[in-house]
């Protein structure tokens, strides 16, 4: 296949190529249409260099991994998993450097917290501590959805459920929570 076809074909067909005929063209056509957004995404949270390894890592990633991701839109996807890597790169690196919560957990309303003064740290502490609250359906949809990036019908496939019960799961995950979050944030403020 010459370049000119791989200039053509859309990004989710470049990610198929890439996950079952393990096309280094096909990845290479990826990386040029979105490693310059990718460093921007890296940049808002790590330094220069340390951005440009973020990036090198989650393309590495995508050609190890990529057989595995059900990918309805590359480039929002990339996007999330670029900010979830540099946001886990922070946590390891500067635990007290502060989160901008309300658009790190875009799932829940946290414009609350955002006028506390909440370590990247606790924010995790909290979020993992409301997460494991949830009923397991719940907490299995929220996951799916969120950190996984999976349709309705994908999880409803996956947990064997139809579609009305995935989005009352994910309703009820999302309203719970936000109900969790906000006793969290009352006994901050006390």
């Amino acid at each position: 296949m010459s370049h000119t076809i791989y200039r053509n074909l859309l990004d989710e067909e470049l990610l198929y190529r890439v996950a079952h005929k393990r096309d280094q063209e096909a990845l290479a056509t990826l990386h040029k249409r979105y490693a310059h957004l990718a460093l921007g995404v890296g940049m808002k949270y790590l330094s220069a260099d340390a951005a440009k390894d973020a990036v090198q890592v989650v393309f590495i990633k995508i050609w190890t991994d990529a057989a595995q991701y059900k990918i309805k839109s590359f480039k929002p996807w990339l996007y999330t998993v670029v900010k979830n890597h540099c946001l886990m790169e922070l946590r390891k690196q500067q635990p007290t450097t502060p989160v901008d919560t309300e658009n790190t957990f875009d799932f829940v309303e946290y414009e609350d917290l955002s006028h506390h003064k909440m370590e990247q740290e606790q924010v995790l502490r909290i979020l993992e501590s409301c997460l494991s609250k949830l009923q397991e359906a719940q907490k299995a949809c929220i996951e799916l959805f969120y950190l996984h990036q999976k349709t309705y019908a994908e999880i409803a496939a996956h947990n064997q459920m139809d579609d009305k019960q995935v989005k009352s799961y994910l309703q009820n995950g999302r309203r719970n929570l936000k109900l969790c979050f906000g006793q969290h944030k009352n006994s901050i403020a006390s």
